[in-house]
């Protein structure tokens, strides 16, 4: 067979390495690479430097795990963000019990409590307001008017107490602009319907309700109808 120059042989390297060449094209070039160093050198490269095309079935298996990995990482940041979010949550309760929950009783002597009644007009009588002028109070606890027998016989009387939270006590005293001012309005009820009005703590309420005497014992008594 008549020799076959390296440069036709090089020129038809990459169709033989991809295998569209004829049987007795291919047949030649392995003759050719058997006996010529350097176009078998030649060969060896070129086979490192061609990547494949990807098969249908490969693309799809990549996809497949690409697909994973974002739902893995979509499912840790949604992980993240729960965990993230009971932890603020976590935090706020914690803020909030201990800032806010805790009630103490403000004594009567701090307490800035004052009775005092107002005309209803055209409808006549008067209604009993107490007023709690103290920056400290969060609130206050009212009973309903209970008629309770005393030595000098029936009478209708109002017990009620201001109380403080950390938050109101140490936070809303020193913001600018607070409550120095502020006070706290309860109703009482009907000027007429009252006898007596009472400040002191009574927990539970049922407390005031099986045994009012034993709470107005301890308790002070801020007004008087007698002393209108």
């Amino acid at each position: 067979m008549k020799k076959i120059s390296c440069n036709i042989i090089r020129d038809i390297l990459p169709l033989y390495l991809d295998d569209v060449v004829c049987d007795e094209t291919k047949e030649m070039v392995e003759e050719h690479l058997q006996s010529c160093v350097s176009c078998r050198e030649e060969a060896s490269s070129m086979k490192k430097d061609i990547i494949l095309p990807a098969s249908k079935s490969q693309r799809f298996a990549e996809a497949r795990v690409i697909k994973k990995l974002k739902n893995k990482i979509f499912r840790k940041k949604v992980v993240i963000s729960l965990v993230t979010a009971a932890a603020v949550l976590a935090a706020g309760t914690g803020v909030y019990a201990l800032l806010v929950l805790p009630e103490s009783v403000i004594p009567y002597e701090e307490s800035g409590v004052s009775v005092s009644s107002v005309s209803l007009g055209d409808l006549g009588g008067k209604y009993l307001y107490c007023s709690i002028g103290t920056s400290e109070a969060a609130g206050s606890v009212c009973h309903d008017p209970v008629t309770v027998q005393t030595e000098e016989g029936e009478k209708t009387v109002v017990i009620l107490y201001a109380y403080s939270t950390p938050w109101s006590k140490y936070v809303e005293t020193n913001l600018e602009n607070g409550r120095e001012d502020s006070v706290i309005l309860e109703p009482l009820g009907s000027a007429d319907e009252i006898d007596e009005v009472y400040y002191g703590e009574f927990e539970p309420v049922s407390e005031f309700y099986e045994d009012p005497d034993s709470v107005l014992e301890k308790a002070e008594l801020i007004w008087s109808a007698e002393s209108r």
